[in-house]
């Protein structure tokens, strides 16, 4: 039996019809509590659905119609998420229109590479926050563009590679005029030539990844 895009059972998420119920009811009360949670990506897109659900029956409950109180009850397991939900989140999203959940993807997790991210009220005190904060440090000059930094960083390296290489080129190529020169500093010489030249492909291979998009470099190294 196949199911629609926007019907949560698709997502099986390893676990029983039971276990997800559970699940979705732990997380959801997490949810409203937070505002923001952090969890497996495929968990945080099937959470999206329930979580549409559960803001629905908020707004009939703030409007006291029908049974939606009882229905939250059924899904919210603290009384404190229950009345955050219809005194404080709803009353902010008046517009029908407007977005209330959002997912962002965030790092993959290290001990499994799982794609990771987490779902999030889009008027919650936390966004609010870290966009002052950001705004403060943009300010005061503390924040530090990590690409520009390796940039400047391996242009840098590169122009010393560069130099070094020239004057072991140079060195070798006097020690072959020479004809007194011992064939051990030739071979020696040769050796730098070498090793200097193969640190400027490995600079020069990173400073072309780090001109490259993102976007660009997941399918090159094809992590997705």
């Amino acid at each position: 039996m196949g199911y629609r895009l926007s019907d949560p059972k698709r997502f099986g998420l390893a676990r029983t019809s039971k276990q997800r119920w559970h699940l979705w009811r732990t997380q959801m009360t997490q949810l409203v509590t937070h505002e923001r949670i952090h969890t497996t990506w495929a968990k945080a897109r099937a959470l999206q659905f329930v979580a549409h659900k559960t803001f629905k029956l908020g707004q009939y409950a703030s409007k006291n119609r029908g049974n939606a109180i009882n229905r939250l009850m059924g899904i919210l397991t603290t009384k404190f998420a229950i009345k955050k939900l219809i005194n404080e989140i709803v009353p902010k999203f008046k517009d029908p229109k407007e977005q209330v959940f959002k997912v962002v993807e965030t790092k993959r997790r290290r001990s499994d590479f799982a794609r990771m991210g987490y779902i999030e009220f889009t008027k919650n005190e936390i966004a609010k926050y870290e966009e002052s904060q950001y705004k403060q440090l943009q300010e005061t000059g503390k924040i530090v563009d990590i690409s520009k930094y390796n940039k400047t960083w391996l242009i840098e390296e590169r122009d010393f590679i560069k130099d070094k290489l020239d004057q072991a080129q140079s060195r070798f190529d006097a020690l072959q005029a020479d004809p007194n020169t011992p064939t051990v500093e030739i071979k020696r010489a040769d050796q730098d030539v070498k090793f200097f030249k193969r640190k400027l492909e490995t600079v020069e291979k990173d400073l072309w990844i780090e001109n490259k998009n993102p976007l660009d470099m997941r399918r090159y190294f094809r992590i997705y």
